[in-house]
């Protein structure tokens, strides 16, 4: 019993290996200077701030970004992280798709609901429908909001 164990502990420990190897450094300025002008930027600062915009230039001492059409200089010591980022928010095209969800999945609840021996009990079908649409709708908007990727470039710790 014993040598199983050691030998699962060891093939755990190896799978671990190509992670550890994996690793990059992120602390490097230059990797700041070499992103592309116009590139969208997420910066963080030090204090805490959390800025977006794009990418005007990097020197040495500070990072210029463009926020909302107006130039901002950060300086490269309040600098905690800056990432670029990929991909754009596409709300309304899965909000579509949760409505579509939701009503189905609502108009089959409120069908199950439904009993031609009640009165009244055919308005589950377009109450569920209803309700579905709304919901699948906002899981759609909110999951479009999380479409963009985020890759961190620079990270002062």
């Amino acid at each position: 019993m014993k040598p199983i164990s050691v030998l699962l502990v060891l093939l755990l420990l190896s799978s671990y290996t190509p992670l550890v190897f994996a690793q990059q450094s992120f602390s490097d300025w230059a990797a700041v200077q070499r992103i592309q002008t116009n590139e969208k930027l997420f910066v963080r600062q030090k204090n805490g701030k959390e800025m977006k915009g794009r990418m005007i230039e990097a020197t040495d001492a500070a990072l210029t970004i463009d926020r909302d059409g107006k130039p901002v200089s950060i300086p490269r010591a309040e600098v905690r992280q800056v990432y670029t980022v990929e991909g754009t928010a596409q709300k309304a095209k899965w909000a579509l798709i949760g409505a579509g969800v939701g009503a189905g999945a609502g108009a089959g609840i409120g069908y199950a609901k439904y009993s031609p021996s009640r009165d009244d009990s055919e308005i589950w079908v377009p109450v569920g429908l209803m309700f579905g649409a709304g919901i699948g709708a906002v899981s759609g908007l909110l999951f479009g909001q999380t479409t963009r990727e985020r890759k961190l470039v620079y990270a002062a710790y």
